[in-house]
């Protein structure tokens, strides 16, 4: 079964980029443009990775992250906080959250895939 990656962004640009940047098959992309409809669809389709945008509308990526650190089951579901070249990151605020990593827009796409192949080994992989 291919990995399903939720991806939290306001802007249609990301979500095209990123949506072509995993059209090989490989994995299963789904979008939303708020934080509360990622909070709403990551219960609905149980991800096993969220891209999140630290600025949108409704809860930011820092609040999406915290929600799914919080979750009984799918706590562990790896985050990863997407910001702008000019955006203020909060370093404290995303290690307080539990955010898996980091990436700062615009990205290079195979920088993204490796990152989200990383993430996805690491949690496959149980500890030594």
């Amino acid at each position: 079964m291919k990995p399903v990656i939720l991806l939290a962004d306001d802007s249609p640009t990301i979500q095209r980029l990123v949506g072509q940047t995993f059209a090989d098959g490989n994995f299963e992309m789904i979008s939303v443009s708020n934080g509360d409809a990622a909070i709403r669809k990551f219960e609905e389709v149980q991800p096993d990775l969220v891209l999140a945008d630290i600025y949108m509308p409704g809860k930011n990526g820092y609040e999406v992250c915290a929600h799914i650190r919080k979750h009984p089951a799918l706590g562990e579901t790896p985050v990863v906080l997407l910001l702008g070249a000019f955006d203020a990151f909060d370093e404290a605020t995303a290690t307080q959250a539990g955010a898996s990593a980091h990436i700062t827009k615009p990205f290079e796409p195979q920088a993204l895939v490796s990152l989200v192949v990383s993430l996805l080994a690491a949690v496959s992989t149980p500890p030594p």
